[in-house]
């Protein structure tokens, strides 16, 4: 764990921070490469990109400051504003961003789910280094484990605690969720079936994945909707995977009709 991983001069470059740029720069060229295929105009895509940036860290960290620790941010409010700090929740990013795509999409008269289609697939890659920036920060941790692939931390400025004893890299495994769910999406963009597919498909693979994921997590900061049992993040996601296991079904069985 390297939550700063070096300095130019007296700056420093922090893990989180440079793994979210490299993830986002790369999501963004291959989105550019793709618009034709999927009719968006080029010009107009790249004034998107600024703006989804903007409201996906300020939604993410928005999230996890009322959900997940709102007591804490009361009594220090500016500290929000901390995002090097780690401490982000990706639903809330999701939520800026698609706002943001939807006020896009109807300004230029880009139907929202085709838009939604075609942005969800890199979604699905930028979070892949998001990840590996969370555990480079030592945020989103695991419980204490004793596979042997249990990751110990011992620099004292990582987030993770306890320090020095093996834990479960849940990161990683997000790392793979995020990895498996991308390679779907991507494959089946080159021939999907109908508008809102891959949104539905993310809305399956992701919350699935996340939902399991969280079940070895163990860092102290996550909010809950049942103590202990069910956290915030499994409540959503559970929402999102049956909303749209339902709506999959319904728009296939529609489909065989047709």
């Amino acid at each position: 764990m390297r939550p700063i991983l070096f300095h130019l001069g007296p700056i420093p470059v922090y893990g989180y921070g440079l793994m979210l740029a490299i993830g986002f720069l790369l999501a963004m060229f291959l989105a550019q490469k793709d618009a034709k295929k999927f009719n968006i105009p080029e010009d107009k895509l790249s004034s998107l990109f600024p703006w989804i940036i903007v409201a996906g860290a300020f939604g993410a960290r928005l999230f996890h400051a009322i959900v997940e620790r709102p007591a804490y941010f009361l009594e220090h409010p500016i500290e929000v504003f901390y995002f090097w700090d780690g401490g982000v929740t990706f639903y809330g990013g999701l939520i800026g961003g698609v706002l943001v795509v939807w006020l896009f999409a109807r300004k230029n008269k880009i139907p929202f789910v085709h838009m939604a289609d075609f942005l969800i697939v890199y979604t699905a890659l930028g979070q892949v280094f998001g990840r590996l920036g969370c555990f480079l920060a030592g945020c989103c941790h695991g419980v204490p484990t004793d596979m042997p692939w249990g990751v110990a931390v011992t620099n004292p400025d990582s987030i993770t605690r306890p320090l020095g004893i093996p834990l479960h890299p849940t990161q990683l495994y997000q790392v793979l969720v995020n990895l498996i769910t991308f390679l779907i999406l991507y494959k089946v963009s080159r021939n999907k079936k109908f508008n809102g597919q891959l949104l539905l498909i993310y809305g399956l693979t992701y919350p699935l994945g996340r939902s399991i994921v969280e079940m070895f997590r163990g860092d102290s900061i996550r909010g809950y909707i049942i103590d202990g049992i069910l956290t915030t993040s499994q409540g959503i996601s559970l929402v999102i995977f049956f909303s749209c296991l339902t709506i999959y079904l319904i728009k296939v069985r529609s489909l065989k009709k047709q």
